[in-house]
């Protein structure tokens, strides 16, 4: 389970960082506006679960004997 949940994290976490340099090479490094943050932020949201449920279910492999 916890390599499901790294996998889980590393695919997450390609979204924002694609996105991210994706505006700055299709802007040519112009200055971001408010709609790009925007956009990267909202990408970061699948990988902000991804880490809570690995955390919340961190415990849940764990024999209680």
């Amino acid at each position: 389970m916890n390599r499901f949940f790294n996998l889980v994290i590393t695919l997450s976490l390609i979204a924002p960082v694609s996105i991210f340099f994706g505006y700055i090479i299709m802007d040519e490094g112009d200055q971001f506006t408010s709609e790009h943050y925007m956009v990267t932020a909202l990408s970061a949201i699948p990988f902000i679960f991804a880490i809570l449920i690995k955390f919340l279910m961190s415990g849940a492999d764990k024999n209680n004997q």
